[in-house]
């Protein structure tokens, strides 16, 4: 019946989702040439990402993937080692404070976010 059909849709639909990808794990060595490359270049590109991915026999999207990851680790490590006041940092008001700097704005002022001028 109609069941069958709302089920064929949802598994072949245009909506239907690929099957979850398994998670690479990598071997220590393969983790050891990737963060050399890193360590050299924090982005790899090209013909560059094509050799590193076949010497370690992976796929350019896993290698693609990994130096993503590895950015992202290192933005927050480096955030962590700041210290306290990073968090003022994270929570994006130092784009605030830039805005009161540059309109001259006193650091008790309430901002008038409605406001055009």
């Amino acid at each position: 019946g109609s069941e069958v059909a709302q089920e064929s849709l949802l598994l072949h639909g245009p909506f239907a989702r690929k099957p979850k990808r398994i998670r690479t794990a990598f071997s220590p060595s393969q983790l050891l040439r990737l963060e050399r490359a890193f360590e050299k270049n924090h982005y790899v590109v090209g013909a560059e990402r094509k050799q590193l991915a076949s010497s370690l026999s992976l796929s350019e999207t896993q290698v693609k993937v990994w130096f993503q990851n590895r950015r992202t680790k290192y933005k927050r490590q480096k955030l962590e080692e700041e210290g306290p006041e990073a968090d003022q940092k994270k929570k994006g008001s130092h784009h605030i404070n830039r805005w009161r700097l540059a309109t001259k704005q006193a650091p008790g002022d309430d901002i008038d976010v409605t406001s055009n001028d």
